[in-house]
């Protein structure tokens, strides 16, 4: 009766064990990131005709899942391989949405630059506009949301690129772990783009003028 139950107790043990969600520790390339950033923002935000690719541009590759130790080797292997800057903005301009909210933010960004330019809006640590003032006229509000939820898209395209280039599940566990990393980044890429006079929030949350 006894080995009967502690075979019981293994097999529930071992199926718990197969159950269990193994956490991959992706791997963030944080130069290239910021590399890719100011390629995307340098070919879409003033590139206004769309849909056009460049010739000579390759498909993006069909990436499937690996393994987590799999994942290590490939990791290793990418943190020494030149070009990968170039490969994450290719991947993310073949994101729709992404491209889409790059051109919109072009767009707008005579808008946007008048709101920095009066000190209406800073550039928060969490990479969107935040109002420095208690109120925003309605249209400048709609700006500023439009504004934001586009870089929204941007930033979680580039989680998204991230993974791709890991080779590893898209899952949410994944993304969380490297939305904030891309948050970081962006939000890094725009303080340094700051002109002189704009509102910008450091990492600790402090605002001051650039």
């Amino acid at each position: 009766m006894k080995k009967r139950a502690r075979c019981a107790i293994g097999a529930c043990l071992l199926t718990v064990a197969a159950c269990a969600v193994i956490t991959v520790n992706v791997y963030f390339p944080e130069k290239d990131v910021k590399e890719a950033y100011k390629v995307l923002e340098k070919e879409l935000m003033t590139d206004q005709k769309g849909g056009e690719e460049k010739p000579g541009a390759k498909p993006e590759e069909k990436l499937r899942p690996e393994s987590s130790i799999h994942f290590e080797l490939v990791a290793t292997a990418y943190a020494q391989e030149s070009g990968m800057a170039e490969r994450i903005a290719e991947i993310i301009k073949k994101m729709p949405d992404v491209v889409n909210a790059y051109k919109e933010m072009g767009a707008r960004i005579a808008d946007t630059d008048r709101l920095r330019d009066a000190g209406e809006v800073g550039e928060g640590n969490n990479g969107l506009l935040s109002p420095r003032e208690k109120t925003l006229s309605p249209g400048d509000k709609k700006t500023v949301d439009m504004e934001n939820e586009n870089r929204r898209t941007v930033i979680k395209g580039m989680a998204k690129a991230i993974i791709r280039v890991n080779r590893v599940q898209e899952t949410p566990e994944n993304l969380n772990q490297v939305m904030p990393q891309a948050t970081e980044q962006f939000a890094g890429i725009r303080r340094d783009a700051a002109k002189k006079g704009w509102w910008i929030q450091d990492a600790n949350g402090n605002w001051g003028r650039k």
